[in-house]
């Protein structure tokens, strides 16, 4: 049994009330912020006002024209106290987008209960260990909003990550989580069982005014996926043209066949 001395047990509890104050502030502002519309669609709304900024448009007007959209949203004030939040509580890679998704939008919706952080850290402790080397690749095939990729880069963020879901606000919400941990690799929408691919997003960082500034690259060509499986290339025999002709020896064989006991 691992017993715990009082300072280590109140440091533990001081870190868990601090957490449950933070997430019933940010369920509060979340509701604050939805007024007016169903949870699950503002929540979508938070996710891809979030990842506007961060993705790498082709052109630098095709990137300032995606940043004036800010401009018309009437909910500017709550949107930022929000994301000020959620910033704030991704520290040490937490994960408040999963747990204001858990309490406020899924419920154990079609089984969406997330692992606890503290097991995901356990897990990533006991499969990866201390020997997880730079640029080595981590998967999750159902990332869910990826707590088990945060749990991998505790141990070495210079790994890259990835992970798939069928779920599309997953997908996104673990890309949002790797965007505020400038966390590289690839989140895939697709369907890991039967290798269905509907969306990928690649994230990397570039290195502006000497910061590691995160971005991602959105794609639909399974092709550039390095989750989604290939098919097989199977040459193709050639087909039988002439008849067979029995191979003889070259010496002649006189023997009696044995028994086999």
């Amino acid at each position: 049994m691992l017993l715990l001395s009082s300072e280590s047990f109140e440091n533990s509890l001081d870190i868990k009330l601090t957490a449950m104050t933070d997430i019933k502030l940010l369920l509060k502002e979340f509701e604050r912020f939805a007024y007016g519309q169903s949870l699950h669609s503002a929540f979508t709304e938070i996710l891809d006002w979030t990842l506007l900024p961060f993705k790498m448009h082709e052109t630098v007007e095709a990137q300032q024209q995606a940043l004036e959209t800010y401009r018309t949203l009437p909910k500017t004030t709550q949107l930022v106290t929000l994301l000020t939040l959620i910033g704030d509580g991704s520290e040490n890679f937490a994960d408040p987008l999963g747990e204001l998704y858990q309490q406020a939008i899924s419920s154990g919706h079609n089984g969406q209960f997330w692992a606890p952080e503290h097991m995901c850290d356990m897990m990533a402790s006991i499969t990866i260990g201390d020997n997880l080397e730079d640029n080595q690749t981590i998967c999750d095939p159902t990332c869910g909003s990826g707590r088990m990729l945060l749990a991998a880069a505790k141990i070495n963020r210079k790994a890259l990550f990835y992970g798939a879901d069928l779920d599309i606000t997953c997908c996104k919400m673990t890309l949002v989580n790797m965007l505020l941990n400038s966390l590289q690799g690839e989140i895939a929408h697709m369907n890991t069982l039967s290798n269905d691919f509907y969306k990928g997003y690649k994230v990397s960082t570039t290195l502006v005014n000497g910061y590691h500034m995160p971005y991602y690259i959105e794609f639909t060509e399974p092709e550039l996926s390095y989750i989604w499986l290939r098919p097989v290339k199977q040459e193709a025999k050639s087909p039988f043209t002439t008849p067979f002709e029995p191979v003889r020896a070259a010496q002649p064989v006189n023997g009696v066949q044995g028994s086999l006991f």
